[in-house]
């Protein structure tokens, strides 16, 4: 099983007319036209309502079905002095939620609490055990905030001794609880135009409604947390949710809440602008760990704290329960990852990896990294007293759902959709749904479905990617689902030179040649081209521009998602050749240890005129098969190369790489 590198570019057509249209209506510029329709927008109206919706346009709350009898249900709570206790989730929307919910209802002079279920013990959703502690202690409202929804029995069971109020945004099931009120706007006969809200996203709506009706006025407030909360849970950045994130961010940048201020700054972020990518790649990953680690009610307390002292305090500790989310992230995947690369034409179709005591809050971040790398539907399974609590990540063509119900005998119960889903299993069973899937794969899915796609707006020219080109993209921001930042291509470009970026030299750097200059191209976690891609090649790249900001100069920079030669390099092995660069080789070291990216940056450089680049990488590789060089990685993460003294006689033929190269 190796890498999954090559990848298919499907370009968006061109619509020139409608591109036009769009130009002279808008007052855009071409390049901007072009994205908008590749986005389906493809009407005047619909543009200036995409790039110019204000908050003057977010949608009447009270037009969401259940809100009427919501809202005087809370309100005689509120004026009563009742205990109402909000219900949420541990992920970032139901954290985001929840504190929305507690910090309006607080404002409003409410006696409110939350309770937020613990993720390994109780699970995702309304949890009966805990429904009885909050009727035991005197509670006379729930209001379920991103839950409730798929709980028709537990809501049933207390229906008689607690008003409840559910407030969700998953698809609704045939059976609606009978609750007080639900309010979800993807539950039949709900007239809300929008059907793309968060939850913390219908939480707002059910703040705004009882604003509105408490005072008159449009409910404004926590928007940042708003934000955090709709970023973070992936749903579409179109409507009113493109209005609630950018005028979230607005506020995030301006005037954020305390607690969010304290998250930034541990995360590095302080002093820049921060964007939807910040969110969901750096802040979100904060707030989550405390729901896969320990427990989300810390990150609640840091959203909703007005002490200074209290926020600095939590987010520290949300950077450090991020950092031990992380190793044991990096330790569960670097064992399933040598698992995947054992099971060989086992993982072919479907990867099904399986260990006991794999923490259950990571093993979802898992699957997607592998998915990343071999791009296969890929299941991640914690292993606890002979039963397997599985997290699956898929690829595009592919519906895990699907997949998982046509192995729905061999599960205790699965749940999920076309790209993610869990599900448990007994141990003894694991084997039998890797061949379940794997027939179902074989069925389902061709050999097409197994190269990933990458989506292409527009081919663009080198001269053209300018400061001002970037400018006038930005435009659209902010990016997510349903608006996904803008990919470009270049079909030929010459490599002016590519070295090695970081302390563990695992990000690259590629010097792409432009009539305008050097072009800066960068491919995180990309170490691996720094061995394939080599000055003077013709390269094609698809990629993303930003800014980049250096000692007061601002310049374009690519943002790689795919970049291969045009033609590959001679590569015919000799032991002529091998014998030069022997010599070579030897003399790089000073030490008996030197870093792997050095020794491949000299080979480079210093190999005979003779030689290819690939074919002086390639004989590092000979070097490597026939015990001269050994590789190994330092305290601090860098790989290096160990020159070993072999005293016996070495031959050639020992060498895969040699026998393969050197027909």
């Amino acid at each position: 099983m190796k890498q999954c590198k090559a990848k298919r570019w499907r370009l968006a057509p061109n619509n020139q007319g409608v591109e036009q249209e769009l130009v002279d209506s808008l007052g855009v510029y071409p390049i901007v036209a072009k994205l908008l329709i590749d986005r389906g927008i493809t009407t005047a109206d619909a543009g200036r309502q995409f790039l110019g919706g204000q908050l003057t346009d977010l949608l009447d709350p009270f037009s969401l079905k259940g809100m009427t009898e919501a809202v005087p249900l809370i309100e005689e709570a509120v004026e009563k002095k009742d205990k109402i206790v909000i219900y949420g989730d541990y992920d970032v929307d139901g954290i985001t939620a929840t504190s929305l919910m507690y910090r309006f209802l607080n404002r409003l002079g409410a006696n409110v609490s939350y309770y937020i279920p613990e993720r390994q013990s109780e699970g995702y959703g309304l949890n009966a055990e805990a429904l009885e502690h909050i009727i035991e202690a005197g509670t006379s409202l729930v209001i379920t905030v991103d839950c409730g929804i798929s709980s028709y029995d537990i809501v049933e069971s207390v229906r008689d001794r607690l008003t409840m109020i559910i407030t969700d945004h998953h698809t609704a099931p045939p059976i609606i609880p009978r609750a007080a009120a639900v309010i979800n706007h993807k539950q039949p006969d709900c007239p809300y135009a929008d059907k793309n809200l968060s939850g913390v996203g219908v939480a707002f709506k059910l703040c705004q409604a009882l604003w509105q009706r408490r005072t008159g006025e449009e409910y404004l407030e926590d928007l940042d947390i708003v934000a955090l909360g709709t970023v973070a849970d992936v749903v579409p950045l179109v409507g009113e949710n493109r209005i609630i994130v950018r005028e979230g961010l607005r506020k995030m940048n301006d005037s954020p809440n305390m607690g969010i201020a304290s998250l930034v700054d541990v995360a590095g972020l302080g002093g820049k602008k921060l964007t939807a990518g910040h969110i969901g790649f750096t802040l979100a990953p904060r707030l989550n760990a405390a729901g896969r680690v320990t427990h989300a009610t810390r990150a609640v307390e840091l959203l909703t704290t007005e002490v200074q002292a209290e926020a600095n305090a939590i987010a520290e500790e949300l950077q450090e329960t991020n950092l031990e989310r992380q190793q044991i992230e990096r330790a569960i995947h670097e064992e399933a990852r040598r698992d995947v690369l054992n099971q060989g034409e086992l993982a072919d179709k479907v990867i099904v990896v399986a260990g006991e005591g794999w923490h259950p809050g990571v093993i979802g971040i898992v699957a997607s990294r592998l998915v990343e790398e071999f791009y296969r539907p890929t299941l991640v399974i914690s292993i606890h007293d002979g039963i397997g609590k599985g997290s699956c990540r898929s690829i595009d063509n592919c519906d895990i759902y699907e997949a998982l119900k046509s192995a729905e005998d061999v599960l205790l119960q699965f749940g999920g959709h076309k790209q993610a889903a869990g599900f448990s299993i007994e141990e003894k069973n694991i084997p039998a749904l890797r061949q379940r899937l794997t027939e179902y794969c074989k069925t389902a899915l061709t050999e097409e479905d197994y190269v990933p796609i990458v989506d292409i707006d527009a081919a663009i020219e080198p001269e053209d990617i300018t400061v001002e080109l970037i400018d006038q993209i930005e435009t659209l921001e902010p990016y997510g689902m349903g608006n996904s930042t803008p990919i470009f291509a270049i079909n030929s470009i010459l490599v002016q030179d590519v070295f090695l970026l970081g302390q563990q030299k695992n990000h690259c750097k590629i010097i792409l040649q432009s009539k305008l200059g050097p072009l800066d191209a960068m491919i995180w976690h990309g170490e691996e081209y720094h061995r394939e891609i080599f000055p003077d090649e013709a390269v094609k790249v698809a990629f993303s521009l930003q800014k980049n900001e250096w000692q007061g100069r601002i310049s374009p920079q690519l943002m790689v998602q795919d970049l291969s030669p045009l033609e590959s390099q001679r590569t015919k092995l000799t032991t002529e050749g091998l014998r030069a660069m022997y010599v070579i080789v030897k003399d790089i070291f000073r030490s008996p240890t030197a870093p792997k990216y050095i020794v491949e940056s000299e080979v480079i450089h210093r190999h005979p005129a003779d030689q290819t680049d690939k074919e002086a990488i390639l004989a590092i590789e000979v070097f490597k098969e026939l015990g001269i060089l050994q590789e190994e990685t330092t305290a601090n993460g860098l790989t290096v190369y160990r020159w070993c003294h072999v005293k016996e006689k070495l031959d050639l033929i020992t060498s895969l790489t040699f026998l393969k190269y050197s027909t």
